[in-house]
């Protein structure tokens, strides 16, 4: 199952319901995100073992523009 890029509380949600155990660790940047809003997906390792493990890595971004939406504007 592929959940990269999802933000990580949809990912983990469709992981448990397919039947894996969820273990969650976190990486930044040096820089660091200012205001981040969203917590995405940027690794998935399966790890065999008694019940199927799934290790996510995520980070934290920065998803909305300063105008609230990052829709294209016309």
């Amino acid at each position: 199952m592929n959940v990269l890029g999802l933000p990580l509380d949809i990912a983990v949600s469709r992981l448990e319901a397919a039947g894996y155990a969820v273990e969650t660790v976190e990486t930044r940047s040096l820089k660091g995100v200012e205001s981040p809003d969203s917590r995405r997906v940027v690794r998935a390792i399966e790890i065999q073992g008694e019940k199927p493990l799934v290790r996510l890595v995520y980070a934290e971004f920065k998803t909305e523009t300063e105008g609230g939406s990052n829709a294209p504007k016309n």
